[in-house]
């Protein structure tokens, strides 16, 4: 099975899968950027679809890219505002606050 073949094969069955960033501009012509947002913190997040359904695409670091599969793009915005909450919580106490929506 090739590469691509086997990164559909494991999002169709729910697998969250970590992959090389070169791997994952490798594969990314093979999905339609559906939305892409930026978190101030945590790099981006990207909502594509591909052969297996929609999927959340972060980076965790400069080198890795962990692809999630989800259900809708109703899923998607969800998980996408449960994250940006999550970098929020990060700054709590700090008195810094992060403006998503500049």
């Amino acid at each position: 099975m090739s590469e691509p073949d086997d990164l559909f094969v494991r999002l169709g069955r729910g697998e969250i899968v970590g992959l090389p960033r070169l791997a994952w501009e490798a594969l990314c012509p093979r999905f339609e950027e559906l939305l892409r947002r930026d978190t101030d913190v945590a790099g981006l997040i990207l909502v594509v679809r591909g052969p297996s359904g929609i999927a959340a695409v972060e980076e965790p670091s400069r080198e890795l890219r962990v692809v999630r599969p989800l259900a809708s793009e109703a899923a998607a915005q969800a998980f996408i505002d449960k994250r940006l909450a999550q970098y929020d919580r990060m700054w709590d106490g700090c008195g810094f606050r992060i403006d998503y929506y500049r």
